[in-house]
């Protein structure tokens, strides 16, 4: 990754600033996005505003080797942005830097192993504009899914130019938004999936994955779903088959 430049998303906090750690111990060249401040953020930008994040791409020098659309807000945050930030934020940076990414840039969008609870027509409406009226929980999950066709569409347009664009999907992480996640999806939800992997992920597992798929070694997945839960989904489907 030496000489890369990558931008990151919501570089804050959580696995958004523990990616740009790991990336400038590999020698890459760090461009840092978020709302808040942070020693890890280049440019701050409102990835609900439309014409911030267009302001933002313009400042960002090329060429651009990697993105990780890494920034997420959970279910307690207005609807609204949940969608904007989560669904339709990753496809608007993207549009807005194409002209500076590089020919095998690497995208990554950080979906959710929840979106496979939310409906896909209703994902796409979400992808079309549409805001339905749904609680916080369903949000999430509902912006999560759309994410992930999302990424279908991204991957449509930048295959044929020889860029990968993937999605990794956390379980329950250790990050400053897990106290919401409690709040939204429940309590007690939240501790049977941390009772049966040993706990919450640390945003350095999701982080190191993100790299992975950014680098070159990664070079023959594209268009793939990765879910990284420490095994969650893996141990249900080994209860439902009576293992």
């Amino acid at each position: 990754m030496a000489g890369r430049n990558i931008v990151v998303t919501g570089a804050a906090s959580g696995i958004g600033a523990a990616l740009c750690e790991q990336l400038k111990q590999t020698g890459a060249s760090v461009t840092g996005l978020d709302r808040q401040a942070g020693e890890l953020v280049t440019h701050s930008v409102d990835l609900t505003d439309w014409d911030d994040i267009r302001t933002v791409a313009e400042q960002i020098e090329g060429p651009v080797d990697g993105l990780a659309h890494v920034a997420g807000l959970p279910g307690t945050r207005p609807i609204e942005d949940i969608f904007a930030v989560n669904s339709l934020a990753p496809k608007r940076l993207t549009d807005a830097l194409t002209p500076k990414l590089s020919n095998k840039a690497s995208i990554i969008i950080v979906s959710s192993i929840t979106a496979d609870r939310a409906n896909p027509d209703q994902a796409r409406a979400v992808l079309e504009g549409q805001v339905p009226a749904v609680d916080g929980k369903a949000a999430y999950e509902l912006s999560k899914r759309a994410a992930n066709l999302q990424m279908l569409r991204i991957l449509a347009e930048h295959q044929p130019l020889g860029r990968r664009v993937n999605v990794v999907s956390p379980g329950t992480v250790d990050t400053p938004i897990l106290a919401d996640f409690k709040t939204s999806i429940g309590e007690e939800h939240m501790a049977r999936a941390a009772a049966a992997t040993g706990g919450h992920g640390d945003p350095a597992d999701i982080a190191s994955v993100i790299g992975f798929l950014l680098s070159d070694q990664a070079r023959w997945i594209n268009g793939q779903i990765i879910k990284v839960d420490g095994g969650l989904h893996g141990l249900r489907a080994a209860k439902a088959e009576g293992s």
